[in-house]
């Protein structure tokens, strides 16, 4: 089942199976590239430090332990675009935000960072 969860403050789609009662999360390659650029954007706000050698397990357990260490969620850089959308525009990039419990900025970093992956493999 196709489910998207909550990770370090990052929405990441997932697949959720169940196997002999047994759940399990697998979460697509792609999707796992763009965790591991939101926690390198991230982790650095928390104090911890991180480079793009380190690896995804590295990045997790960095995170694991910057939450702990806070009351509350990582979340997000927020960021000022220097530039105004179209109306139209920006009423269906905040309505698409919306429907996936983004902020219009994390919707636009992750359509970046995917048409950046698609254009890079």
């Amino acid at each position: 089942m196709k489910y998207s969860i909550n990770l370090f403050g990052s929405i990441v789609e997932c697949n959720i199976k169940i196997i002999d009662e047994h759940l399990g999360i697998e979460i697509p390659k792609e999707n796992q590239k763009a965790l591991k650029n939101y926690l390198l954007r991230v982790l650095p706000k928390y104090g911890r430090q991180a480079s793009n050698d380190s690896s995804l397990d590295a990045l997790v357990k960095l995170a694991l332990d910057a939450e702990k260490t806070l009351d509350g969620r990582m979340v997000e850089p927020k960021l000022k675009l220097p530039y105004e959308f179209q109306p139209e525009i920006k009423e269906k990039l905040i309505e698409a935000a919306a429907l996936q419990e983004i902020s219009a900025t994390q919707l636009l970093i992750r359509i970046i960072e995917n048409k950046y992956q698609e254009i890079m493999k």
